[in-house]
C-alpha cells in the first residue's frame, strides 16, 4: 500500500493519555444484511461479560481494519462500551458498489446499520457514531437520519457543503483533491493485489475478512462487486458547477451533509464537533452546523490542527506539540462526552476555541463572540492597508506559477499531513499585496474576514484568491487565513452591497462571463480564524490569480491583467487584544 494510502488510517482517536487496563473483550468479524441482501463487513468488539452495552460506530470507506487501534478499544470497552466498525457498502470487505459520494443508498445502509446493533442482545440500543473526515461525515448523516438508536455524535473535521467548503471553494475545482483522493479511493476499492493473488489478501490493510472466511473468497467476490464503483477522478472530470451531476444522473450535492440541513436542525441529538483553522473548511462546516440547527445541544472544539487533529499547527510557533499547559482535547472529553449521552445528559451550547498566536482556549455561545466588530481596511495607494480610502487603482499581471505549495490546508485533508506555508515573502512577490503600518497593540482577529473587490479584468473569467497575512517585524509572512472566488460565479457574491437576502450562487444556470474591462464588483469571505497579533506585527492581504500546485486555473488560455481600485476593502472582525 502506498504511504499516502497508508496515511488515511487516522485513529479512531488518540488515546495515549488515557491509562485503561485492557479487559477481556469478544472480537467478532460479521456481516450485516442490507434489505437488498448485500452484506456489509462489521467488527464487534465489546466487552466478554454477559451485559448490555452502548455502542460506539465508526463507518468508513477506507478499510475498518485501519480503524481498530488498540488504544480506543482498550478506553471504551473498560468504560463499558462496545466498539462497532463497519466497510460501507462498495469497500473494504462490503459487497456491493456505490455510484456517489455519500449516496442515497449509503444513507438507507446507515439506517439499517443502526437498527441492526439496537436490535442485538448485547445492545442497550444507544449508539454514540463517531469518525474523522468521510467517517465523520457519516457519523453526522447517521444523525440526519432521525434513529432513536443515535442519542450521541462526534463528528470530526467534517464537510458540512462539500462543494463550498472542500472540492470547489467559491466555484475554484481543487484539482489536487479530485486527482489524489480519486485516485486513493479507487485504488482501495479495487483490491486488485487480492482479487488477483489470494495469498496477497491478508497483506492488505484495509481488507479485512469476515470470521470464517479462511481463503478469503468471500472477500474477492466482494471485490469483484467493486468494480463497478464510481471512480470519483474520472467521474467527476468536468465537475465545475454545484449542480453538476455524475455518469450515474446522480447530482454530487445530493449526497452532501448540507442537503440534510432539515433533518439537522430538526434534531436533538447531542453532538460534539471538531474543525480547524487550518484544514479546509471544518472550522467554517462545524460553525455552519451550529448556526442551522440554533436548538441543537452542539458543542464545538475549533483548534490550530492538522486533518484529524494529529498535530497542532499555529502559526505562530514552531512546535506541532499537543502537550502544552491545559490543553483541552485530550481523550477524556471525547470519553467524558460519549459517557454522558448515553445516560441522557446533553452538553449547552458552546464554541470551545483556541487563538494562534496567543495559545488560548476560550469559550462563547456566540460567533463570532462577543467584541469583535468589523474594521474595514482599504487597499490604498503605494501598496498600503489603510483604515481611510483614496482614489486610484492598481494593475497586476496574474502570475498563473503562484503557489501555496504542497503542505497546504488543503492537502492535509489527504491522511492529515503536516500544514506549513512557511514563510510567504517570496511568493508574495508574486502576488498584488496591501500591508499596513505596524500595529501599536496587539489586536484579535476572530472570524471570517471579507474581502470586498472592484475590479477590471482583461479576460472573460478568472480566479481570484484572497490570503490573510501577519508580517512580523523582521519581515516574515505568516499564511493565516484565505478566500477564492471564480469571477464567473460571482452571482450573490456581489460584495457589501449586494442585495438583502440574495446568497451566493454557484449554479451552471447563474454563471456569466463578462467583457473584457467591465467593471465588476466582488464579495470573497475568507475562512474562519482566530489569531493574535501582536503589536508592531503588520497586517496584509495579498491577492493572486492561480495556486498552482492545488487548484484548476482559471481562465484556461486567456491570461489575465486586472486593474485593482483603491474603493476595494477588507472587514476584518477584529477587537483590540485582551488578555483572559
Amino acid at each position: 500500500m502506498r504511504p499516502w494510502i497508508a496515511a488515511l488510517a487516522l485513529t479512531l482517536l488518540g488515546t495515549a493519555s488515557l491509562s485503561a487496563q485492557p479487559s477481556p473483550v469478544e472480537r467478532h468479524a460479521i456481516g450485516i444484511e442490507t434489505p437488498d441482501n448485500v452484506l456489509l463487513a462489521a467488527d464487534v468488539i465489546r466487552p466478554a461479560a454477559a451485559s448490555r452495552y452502548p455502542a460506539i460506530l465508526v463507518m468508513t470507506p477506507y478499510g475498518r481494519g485501519t480503524r481498530l487501534r488498540q488504544g480506543a478499544i482498550d478506553a471504551f470497552t473498560a468504560a463499558g462500551f462496545a466498539l462497532v466498525f463497519v466497510d460501507m457498502r462498495g469497500t473494504g470487505a462490503s459487497q456491493g458498489h456505490t455510484d456517489l459520494i455519500f449516496a442515497p443508498q449509503e444513507r438507507e445502509d446507515i439506517r439499517t446499520i443502526l437498527d441492526w446493533i439496537g436490535h442485538q442482545p448485547w445492545s442497550n440500543g444507544r449508539v454514540v457514531t463517531t469518525g474523522v473526515s468521510y467517517d465523520a461525515n457519516l457519523a453526522a448523516l447517521a444523525v440526519a437520519s432521525g434513529s432513536t438508536t443515535v442519542v450521541g455524535a462526534v463528528p470530526r473535521f467534517i464537510d458540512f457543503d462539500t462543494y463550498r467548503d472542500l472540492a470547489v471553494p467559491g466555484g475554484v475545482r481543487n484539482e489536487m483533491l479530485f486527482r489524489e483522493w480519486g485516485a486513493l479511493t479507487t485504488e482501495l476499492n479495487s483490491g486488485w493485489a487480492c482479487l488477483l493473488n489470494a495469498a496477497k489478501c491478508a497483506h492488505v490493510e484495509n481488507l479485512l475478512p469476515l470470521d470464517g472466511d479462511k481463503d478469503f473468497s468471500q472477500l474477492r467476490r466482494a471485490l469483484l462487486d467493486h468494480q463497478k464503483d464510481w471512480n470519483p477522478a474520472v467521474d467527476t472530470a468536468g465537475y465545475a458547477f454545484e449542480n453538476d451531476a455524475v455518469p450515474s444522473g446522480l447530482p454530487l450535492r445530493a449526497g452532501f451533509l448540507s442537503s440534510q440541513v432539515d433533518a439537522l436542525k430538526a434534531s436533538r441529538v447531542p453532538v460534539q464537533i471538531w474543525g480547524s483553522w487550518f484544514d479546509a473548511g471544518t472550522a467554517d462546516s462545524a460553525l455552519e452546523w451550529y448556526a442551522d440547527a440554533p436548538k441543537a445541544p452542539i458543542e464545538l472544539y475549533l483548534g490550530a490542527w492538522t486533518h484529524g487533529g494529529g498535530q497542532r499547527v499555529d502559526p505562530f510557533f514552531a512546535t506541532t506539540a499537543e502537550d502544552e499547559p491545559d490543553a483541552p482535547i485530550p481523550p477524556k472529553v471525547f470519553l467524558d462526552f460519549a459517557t454522558q449521552a448515553v445516560n441522557g445528559r446533553a452538553p449547552s451550547r458552546a464554541i470551545h476555541y483556541y487563538t494562534s498566536g496567543a495559545r488560548i482556549w476560550r469559550t462563547t455561545a456566540s460567533w463570532p463572540p462577543a467584541g469583535i466588530a468589523p474594521a474595514r481596511w482599504f487597499l490604498s495607494a503605494s501598496h498600503a492597508l489603510t483604515r481611510k480610502r483614496d482614489a486610484g487603482s492598481d494593475r497586476y499581471r496574474v502570475d498563473f506559477d503562484a503557489t501555496t505549495g504542497t503542505t497546504n490546508r488543503w492537502t492535509t485533508q489527504l491522511g492529515g499531513g503536516p500544514v506549513a506555508y512557511g514563510d510567504r515573502a517570496a511568493q508574495d512577490k508574486r502576488l498584488l499585496s496591501y500591508t499596513s503600518e505596524p500595529l501599536a497593540r496587539a489586536v484579535e482577529i476572530t472570524g471570517a474576514p471579507v474581502v470586498t473587490l472592484d475590479l477590471e479584468s482583461s479576460c472573460p473569467d478568472g480566479a481570484v484568491f484572497a490570503y490573510f497575512e501577519a508580517v512580523s517585524p523582521d519581515n516574515k509572512v505568516i499564511y493565516l487565513t484565505e478566500g477564492d472566488l471564480r469571477l464567473a460565479l460571482r452571482a450573490g457574491n456581489e460584495g457589501v452591497n449586494k442585495p438583502e437576502g440574495v446568497a451566493p450562487s454557484f449554479l451552471r444556470r447563474d454563471a456569466r462571463f463578462t467583457a473584457p474591462g467591465t467593471p465588476i464588483r466582488i464579495g470573497i469571505r475568507l475562512h474562519v480564524v482566530s489569531a493574535m497579533i501582536p503589536a508592531g506585527w503588520r497586517l496584509r492581504i495579498a491577492l493572486a490569480g492561480a495556486d498552482n500546485d492545488t487548484f484548476a486555473r482559471y481562465p484556461a488560455r486567456c491570461a489575465p491583467t486586472w486593474t485593482v481600485s483603491h474603493s476595494s476593502f477588507v472587514d476584518l472582525p477584529q477587537a483590540d487584544w485582551k488578555a483572559p
